[in-house]
């Protein structure tokens, strides 16, 4: 378990001008509040912190498909710009 929260905004900074929008089981949600259970999910399924904020960063991204594929399984949907 780590030993401090889930990493910041600015750990893995996303610009606010690119950001999409947030969805948990089809309700809206602010990028942070869809970013910690995304951690969360991320860490109880053995994904390594970098490893899941390359992952996050890449959904966000227009090309991040296959990122967003799996960002789905913790239950987010990501809606890019």
């Amino acid at each position: 378990m780590l030993s401090h929260p889930y990493p910041s905004r600015s750990d893995y900074e996303i610009s606010e001008r690119n950001m999409g929008k947030y969805f948990l089981r089809n309700h809206e949600l602010p990028e942070p509040d869809a970013a910690n259970k995304w951690f969360a999910y991320a860490e109880s399924h053995g994904i390594d912190i970098p490893k899941a904020i390359s992952i996050w960063e890449d959904a966000a991204t227009e090309s991040g498909a296959e990122a967003r594929r799996l960002v789905s399984a913790a239950g987010i949907t990501i809606e890019t710009p």
